[in-house]
């Protein structure tokens, strides 16, 4: 199988993407898995992802990034503390 002579599509949809967060206002880590995207937002974004129009704004901009899933991780206190303190998931 040989590379694309246009590069990752994933890659380039998430930049995108990332813009286009910036544009709303909102600081994301953004992480792209396949079809899949998981927003990471920021302490003050989170906050202003608590308005629905806003939230609903985001997830357009995933879709139209070619994403069909979106994902949004809130940040975890704890998990910041002690990034050991969550259980280990089996794995076939």
């Amino acid at each position: 199988m040989t590379d694309s002579p246009r590069g990752d599509r994933t890659a380039r949809n998430a930049t995108a993407l990332a813009a286009g967060l910036a544009a709303l206002g909102l600081t994301c880590a953004i992480e792209a898995r396949g079809k899949l995207v998981l927003l990471m937002p920021d302490q003050e974004s989170v906050i202003k992802l608590a308005d629905e129009s806003l939230r609903r704004a985001a997830l357009a901009l995933a879709k139209e990034q070619g994403f069909t899933h979106a994902a949004i991780e809130l940040p975890n206190d704890r998990r910041r503390a002690d990034p050991d303190a969550d259980a280990a998931v089996l794995r076939d």
